[in-house]
């Protein structure tokens, strides 16, 4: 069986004033930090239900604009949805 699963693949560029960003900079990010970790999970999610366990860091506060924080408020929405 699955003993555990870490989504830790991740990137925090750019990092800039929202103003100063561009959608793709954010679709970038998003892409990695929030796609990414959703395409794994579902894919492991039997196994991860089966083990009885799931968590997720960080989407509480932000930061400094960047589509970092977007994209791990989105990653505490999707983890909550699975709880």
């Amino acid at each position: 069986g699955l003993w555990g699963l870490v989504n830790n693949a991740g990137i925090a560029l750019p990092t800039a004033p929202n103003e100063w960003l561009t959608k793709d900079d954010f679709v970038k990010v998003l892409d990695v930090n929030l796609i990414g970790l959703i395409e794994v999970t579902l894919s492991l999610l039997p196994l991860v239900r089966q083990a009885r366990g799931l968590a997720s860091v960080m989407g509480r506060v932000s930061f400094f604009g960047r589509g970092y924080c977007v994209s791990e408020f989105g990653v505490e929405a999707f983890s909550d949805s699975l709880r």
